[in-house]
């Protein structure tokens, strides 16, 4: 047991918190921290194929140093000799021709880089991507890590197969990760002797736990004790989800006091002010979601957004559940929730104008009494707070999170029609307010289209789906105010304008 080595993903796993955004000096402390302990292997962060640092990968804010781990950067840093740097690299960002490339970039030879060692971060599914991408790590002699991803849904037989390609193709050490964090020490015991019994050497297995169900360190124990080579931890436990085994547990289970004592000291000096401000950890939530298979990131998600009340959580959870959310997809609300029917009600207002203003500070000065006596239909993109609702007409949202935080607001609002696609979810909040309500439905699709029902769009953005209802409608006139003129927003008044001259409509849009 004292021969297993500890490999630390503070910065990797704890990345999907900050958006791996850790300054300078919290490395270099964590790093001078680490050095004094038994930890043998330092993952510095992922190893992302991403061109423009400034605008981040989809999803993200801010694209930290460390989800890209640049050779440059970590040139910065001094790293303990006695010990291991790797990264970590998801399969799937390097698969095709454009990925092989990509790779290469990335990863020059070993004895030219910082990096040792590079864990690949691979679904059963995907394994036959692995051979081409392990070969070049391997040729330019890296250590590899194979990490199968999600494998408590998998029966022994598939893992077995799984492992025995990896090993075949060259890789150094196989990982399982406990993604769903619903693993017990009974199935690591069991998955062991399975594999042992078919010529499997446990040494060269390796163990990441999630804390969903409060086992992190339990399970770690019993992988240890059945052969395992490698265990995972993160200092304080931060990680994606509920996060990981903490190191300091599983030094306290090791007795080795001294070393918890100066990774208390860094604790109590960088990472409480992170814990306070992202609340990682166990709760009620990530228990559903372990019991349940459904992916962490969802939860995340949902406790970063403070308006989700705790009742509609469990709500969405459950319809989560149904829909085999094994599988993060920031867009699965517009490809779970969505169901196109035909179109409900039309609005009882004159066709003449209509003016939308959007979340936008410079929209509170806007009069929309006078805007009424002057013709117009008012209305906003989404619930917005400083509005004066009387003498608002219509509010539209499509965006599930928004509609999710924010219907309940915009629904007791006197005299007002909330446009909304017809989310199943909403079912029976729909039904009660069918009066308020109107079905105008957003549908994936790469071609821009408007119709009368529907509009059909690449990507699903309020603005598209407000202006797609009012040609519909054929309103002559679309006044909007407080849009920001950004690339973005500009791009997609030009593609709806030249769909407009395109398709014979009458609408003329009009940008404040």
């Amino acid at each position: 047991m004292d021969n297993v080595k500890i490999l630390d993903c503070t910065l990797r796993d704890g990345g999907y918190y900050n958006n791996w955004d850790f300054s300078t000096n919290f490395a270099k402390n964590y790093l001078k921290t680490l050095s004094n302990t038994s930890v043998k292997i330092i993952e510095i962060g992922f190893r992302k194929p991403i061109d423009n640092t400034g605008s981040g990968p989809s999803g993200l804010k801010k694209v930290g140093k460390f989800l890209i781990s640049e050779e440059k950067y970590l040139s910065r840093f001094k790293f303990d000799k006695e010990k291991k740097i790797s990264v970590m690299i998801d399969l799937t960002d390097y698969i095709g021709k454009d990925g092989f490339k990509k790779l290469k970039k990335n990863f020059n030879d070993s004895n030219k880089s910082l990096i040792q060692i590079v864990r690949i971060a691979c679904n059963i599914n995907d394994k036959h991507y692995l051979n081409k991408i392990v070969k070049y790590l391997k040729n330019n002699n890296y250590i590899v890590c194979v990490n199968l991803m999600k494998f408590t849904i998998l029966s022994n037989q598939k893992i077995l197969s799984f492992f025995k390609l990896s090993l075949k193709i060259g890789a150094d050490y196989l990982y399982l990760a406990d993604s769903f964090g619903n693993c017990t020490p009974n199935k690591i015991i069991n998955i062991s002797k399975f594999i042992k019994s078919r010529g499997i050497n446990l040494n060269c297995l390796g163990f990441h736990s999630h804390d969903n169900t409060g086992n992190a360190l339990k399970n770690t124990i019993a992988s240890i004790k059945t052969g395992f080579g490698i265990i995972d931890t993160s200092i304080m436990g931060m990680g994606r989800g509920a996060g990981n085994l903490k190191l300091e547990n599983f030094l306290r289970y090791k007795k080795k006091y001294r070393e918890l004592e100066k990774v208390n000291f860094f604790s109590k000096r960088f990472m409480k002010n992170l814990l306070k401000k992202y609340k990682w950890g166990k709760n009620r939530y990530y228990l559903y979601s372990a019991h349940n298979n459904i992916h962490p990131t969802f939860i995340q998600r949902f406790l970063e957004e403070e308006k989700f009340k705790k009742d509609r959580i469990i709500k969405i959870l459950k319809f989560l559940k149904k829909n085999n959310a094994t599988q993060y997809d920031m867009n699965i609300f517009d490809n779970l929730f969505l169901d196109v029917k035909k179109f409900k009600k039309e609005h009882n207002g004159n066709n003449d104008k209509i003016a939308i203003l959007c979340d936008n500070s410079q929209t509170k000065s806007i009069n929309l009494k006078k805007l009424k006596l002057k013709g117009y239909q008012t209305s906003t993109l989404n619930f917005v707070k400083f509005i004066n609702d009387k003498n608002l007409d219509y509010i539209f949202m499509c965006n599930a999170y928004r509609i999710f935080t924010e219907i309940e607001r915009a629904l007791s609002l006197k005299s007002i029609n909330l446009v909304v696609p017809n989310y199943k979810i909403l079912k029976n909040v729909m039904k009660k307010n069918n009066n308020k309500i109107v079905n105008y439905n957003i549908k994936k699709n790469q071609t821009f289209k408007i119709k009368k029902s529907q509009c059909e769009n690449d990507k699903n953005l309020v603005l598209v789906y407000a202006l797609s209802y009012c040609i519909a409608q054929k309103f002559k006139e679309i006044k909007i105010y407080g849009l920001t003129k950004n690339v973005s927003n500009m791009k997609i008044l030009n593609k709806i304008k030249n769909y407009i001259k395109k398709e014979n409509f009458y609408s003329k849009i009009i940008l404040q």
